[in-house]
Order: C-alpha cells, then structure tokens, then sequence
C-alpha cells in the first residue's frame, strides 16, 4: 500500500518559515531571520533592474554563497552534536534544534537558489586562508565536460530503448509463435 502523503514537507514561500524567528544569536544566526529583508525602494530598485542583469546575479550568488557557509556551519554544529551524543555537557534537545536549523538552511538555500537562477550553476568554494582558490576551468574544458554528459546520457537512454526494443520484440514473436498442439 502506498502511504497517501510524501514523507516530504511541502515547499512554503520563502517569507514564511516558522523557525526563522527560533534562530539563536549566539549559534551565529541573526534573530532577524536567515533571508534578506528588502526595503520599499530596494524592491523599487529591483522592479527597475532587468532581472538577468550581471549585477543583480551577482548579488543573487553572494548571498547563496553566505547561505551555503550558514549551511555548512549548520551541517558542522548538527554532525558534532551527532557524533558526541554520549558525551557529558551535551543534549537531545540541542542536537534536535541543530538539526532542525539544518533542516531549515538547506530549505532556504535550495529555495534561494531555485527563485534566483542561481542553482543552475555549480557553486565553487570562496577562497579563504583554508581553501586556495579553485582553478576554474575555461570554456572549451566547459563545452566538453557538458558534451561528455550529454553524450553519456543519450547513450544510457539508447541502451534502455533498445534493450526495451529487444524485449517487445520477444514478447510479440512468442505471442505470435503457432502453438501446435497435438491431438
């Protein structure tokens, strides 16, 4: 039997997360709330601008990169709480409320990142005094990683076609096969 509701929330809008407010300063998350608050004239602004301009790309990458950190930082509090469960000065209730803010960077990540085109693209890491910058790879190496995909793809669906091809095949010569039954 197959359960009648996903197991999956449903996605809400953006401006509407009910934990938004239960952000703790101290765990490094503003109490305003994870997403940017627009003002009256940036929203004037933003009406005016294309939106497929450079500059509002831009922006749209920035704050999905600041998001990303949150979330990564979320993933890092969420994994310790996990992995030291057992151990004293530590609580269900704070690895729960770990998990649950983890649960909800990931849902405004992927909802930013969906509204704002910017999830089309991959997200190479910033640069730090960790991470050297990445080498990013030119157009031609660009083309031909998409080509390789895309080739790799048709060449799985080929495969299932024809392999699906072999077995109507099958399936329609034995039905037609005589059967000789002997009397």
């Amino acid at each position: 039997m197959l359960p009648t509701q996903p197991p999956y929330p449903a996605t809400t809008p953006m401006a509407t997360y009910p934990l938004q407010q239960s952000f703790n300063p101290v765990q490094g998350f503003p109490p305003q709330g994870f997403l940017p608050q627009t003002t009256s004239q940036e929203q004037s602004l933003h009406q005016d601008t294309d939106p497929n301009s450079p500059e509002l790309f831009k922006q749209n990458m920035q704050l999905v990169q600041q998001n990303v950190h949150r979330l990564q930082d979320a993933a890092k509090r969420a994994l310790d709480g996990i992995q030291n469960a057992y151990r004293a000065g530590r609580t269900p209730t704070q690895t729960d409320a770990d998990l649950a803010t983890l649960k909800q960077c990931l849902q405004i990540v992927s909802e930013q990142m969906r509204q704002t085109g910017v999830g089309a693209l991959p997200l190479l890491p910033v640069p730090d005094a960790n991470h050297p910058p990445p080498a990013l790879p030119t157009e031609e190496q660009l083309i031909a990683q998409t080509t390789r995909a895309v080739q790799l793809a048709y060449d799985q669906l080929k495969r299932g076609q024809d392999s699906a091809a072999v077995v109507a095949n099958l399936l329609t010569t034995a039905d037609r096969a005589p059967v000789h039954h002997r009397p």
